[in-house]
């Protein structure tokens, strides 16, 4: 609740009146929070409007499904999805690099079965 003390119709900057700096700058975040009450609302409406259109949020459909893979403790990524062939032997896997059905796009060859399946879904290296 907002409480400003004083006598109505007495400056509010009254040295007599005693506001502290908190309540001078609860009053004025209070207003600064009133003027843009009505477009935050509106901003939310429109965005409610938005995400139900299209079914999911602004330029996403409804996912038919998803699989993460996070390998907490697991091979680095440069031993599963990321061979790097051009480096030196310290930084370069162990592992030899394969094809996958994508022109272009090596996996190590733990990943056979992914390999022949990288057609199918979507490899993210830029995390």
């Amino acid at each position: 609740m907002l409480v400003i003390p004083g006598q109505p119709g007495k400056d509010v900057c009254d040295s007599h009146v005693g506001l502290s700096r908190r309540a001078v700058l609860r009053v004025g975040g209070t207003g600064l929070f009133g003027l843009s009450l009505g477009q935050m609302l509106g901003l939310k409406a429109q965005a409610n409007e938005t995400a139900s259109a299209a079914g999911g949020g602004p330029g996403w459909n409804k996912a038919k499904s998803i699989i993460l893979v996070y390998l907490q403790g697991g091979p680095s990524h440069l031993d599963l999805w990321d061979p790097k062939e051009n480096v030196p032997d310290n930084v370069r896997s162990a592992f030899s690099p394969i094809s996958t059905k994508l022109p272009g796009v090596k996996f190590t060859e733990i990943l056979p079965k992914l390999a022949q399946v990288n057609d199918k879904f979507t490899l993210i290296r830029s995390m």
